[in-house]
């Protein structure tokens, strides 16, 4: 979802609250990093301030990605393999 929010800045207030705690690095310009922004635990479950985990991910900052690469994106380094028991 967070994906999506960025690529298509809609809705526009949650756009905000995601690009706030939002940075990059010069020497990984595809890799957007998200900061805890919350101080205590007043603002700690807010949405920017739960995205630490998304540096995880492969680089996907500044690439236009479908749906259908988000989701192969999101199986692939999550490790969603289904095998039938």
């Amino acid at each position: 979802m967070v994906i999506k929010v960025i690529r298509d800045r809609s809705p526009t207030f949650l756009h905000g609250v995601i690009m706030s705690t939002h940075y990059t690095e010069r020497r990984r310009p595809g890799i957007a990093k998200f900061y805890d922004n919350s101080r205590g635990k007043v603002g700690k479950h807010r949405l920017g301030n739960r995205l630490n985990e998304m540096d995880r991910l492969p680089e996907w900052y500044d690439k236009a990605l479908t749906d259908h690469q988000i989701r192969t994106l999101l199986k692939d380094s999550l490790n969603f393999d289904y095998r039938p028991v």
